[in-house]
């Protein structure tokens, strides 16, 4: 570590001693690219004020797969076997689209290091305001490794289109997800209540908690001065229960996931926590346990134990999650990439992992055995503060609030969370300048300058790096839960 670290945006992850991930450093800002893609898709997705970047919500109803359509990516080399474990799934979008202009399945074309720019010229398209009949439909299910089809990709392609991934290690997983999902859209009636459960540990001492339960959790399921509390429009009519500080340890989690809670099963799940670490990139622990959830039982500054972290071994066969979607706030709580992306240098950025990953609990929520969840959104690599804190410190929990109040109003997962690639290409328009001026030696920064550039550049790769893990088209059936007394 070098002596120059910045006091700024605040990671959620714990190392294996006990003690918090590292803060930004200079050398790693001055060492980012300028732009992680094309900076005129960028420019024009910060350009768009309207939901309509994605798809033209004046002409097209982006919720209604017959007007928006739906495709699946196979990467090349996916087995037959896990394609015909997918097949009811596509068979139900393919009959919910019932156009087969909008309902396309690419089967291996894809092409090694293809950026997504590349494959949607390729496909007769271009990376600007979705047109569905043009070449892609609207909501993309990428089935593959990161390794097989990068996480870069689909970052890069969600910009526009509303894109999920999906990756096990065996077809039966492959056909447990899908049996989920197509049980979820056609049964008769739907398991889950229509209900918000919110968990969050506020650890003794640490920052990263403490400050997302005072920013983020307690305005929103308080209200403040200028919004109601969260759920409470006349689009969800949700109700939230809250399991924050000393009631956020591992046993209240471990309830949510029976659905052993008051009132029954909650349809949408947010944790925010830290995220589990690994040092070594060779210990064997790292894919069960990179990203496991800290519970409130966690004592900052001392290695976390097993008691103390809710891991995928911990989803046992006693969980009830089907039809749930998770909104998980941790660092690696989804993925991480090979290499770090937010310590790198002028020569190289550290290897974190043999190869990039997803983690073991969102892929276990998808496939449990007595019903999948639908989705889960998180991170790749590590998680900051800056999610919901601006320059000057003060809480910015909007999109937090309007990506979960549009869930339970029903929007599919993928437009319901395009808010972040939206922040993602305008926090890249005004960083890329910056950088630019003092790569070529153009401008040297003060401390104060320096600190406020950490801070939007971790804001960006922060927005850049939330993915969805399952279908984008997913929504939760609120019109089939009752409103709660």
């Amino acid at each position: 570590m070098t002596n120059n670290l910045l006091s700024g945006p605040v990671p959620f992850g714990v190392r294996d001693d006990g003690s918090v991930l590292d803060g930004v450093q200079p050398d790693a800002i001055l060492a980012s690219p300028v732009h992680p893609m094309d900076p005129d898709a960028l420019a024009r997705k910060a350009a768009a004020g309207e939901a309509h970047f994605g798809v033209d919500d004046s002409e097209f109803d982006p919720n209604a797969l017959n007007e928006v359509g739906w495709a699946v990516l196979f990467a090349p080399g996916v087995d037959q076997s896990i394609k015909d474990a997918l097949a009811p799934l596509l068979a139900l979008r393919k009959s919910q689209v019932a156009d087969d202009r909008l309902f396309k399945v690419f089967d291996g074309d894809y092409q090694p290091a293809e950026s997504a720019s590349d494959w949607i010229t390729r496909h007769g398209a271009s990376m600007r305001t979705v047109v569905p009949l043009q070449g892609i439909p609207y909501y993309v299910l990428i089935v593959a490794s990161p390794v097989d089809i990068s996480f870069e990709f689909q970052y890069q392609l969600d910009l526009f289109w509303a894109v999920g991934r999906i990756w096990f290690d065996t077809p039966d997983e492959f056909r447990q997800y899908a049996d989920s999902v197509v049980k979820y859209e056609t049964d008769a009636a739907v398991e889950t209540t229509r209900q918000l459960a919110f968990f969050a540990p506020c650890n003794e001492g640490d920052a990263a908690t403490n400050l997302l339960t005072n920013q983020v959790a307690l305005p929103l399921i308080k209200g403040t001065d200028i919004s109601k509390p969260i759920g409470q429009g006349r689009k969800q009519n949700f109700q939230v229960q809250s399991f924050l500080g000393d009631f956020a340890d591992k046993a209240a989690i471990d309830k949510l996931m029976r659905g052993d809670i008051a009132k029954g099963r909650p349809a949408l799940i947010f944790t925010g926590s830290h995220g589990r670490s690994i040092n070594d990139p060779a210990d064997p622990r790292l894919p069960e346990m990179r990203g496991a959830l800290i519970c409130q039982e966690w004592v900052r500054g001392t290695p976390a134990t097993p008691d103390q972290i809710f891991a995928g071994v911990d989803l046992d066969a006693g969980a009830r999650v089907h039809g749930m979607i998770h909104f998980m706030f941790a660092c690696y709580g989804v993925g991480w990439p090979q290499y770090d992306t937010f310590s790198r240098t002028a020569k190289a950025a550290p290897q974190i992992s043999p190869a990039p990953a997803l983690a073991k609990l969102p892929r276990k929520l998808l496939t449990h055995p007595e019903g999948g969840a639908l989705a889960v959104i998180g991170h790749i690599d590590r998680a900051w503060g800056w999610s919901f804190e601006s320059d000057s410190g003060t809480a910015q929990n909007g999109d937090f609030r309007m990506i979960l109040n549009k869930l339970m109003a029903g929007d599919r997962i993928g437009q319901a969370t395009d808010q972040f690639n939206t922040n993602w290409g305008a926090l890249s328009t005004g960083i890329a300048e910056t950088l630019q001026q003092v790569q070529s030696g153009e401008r040297v920064l003060s401390p104060e300058n320096m600190k406020q550039l950490a801070n939007q550049w971790v804001a960006r790769d922060d927005a850049r790096n939330y993915i969805i893990l399952g279908d984008p088209a997913v929504r939760l059936r609120t019109s089939d839960m009752a409103i709660l007394s």
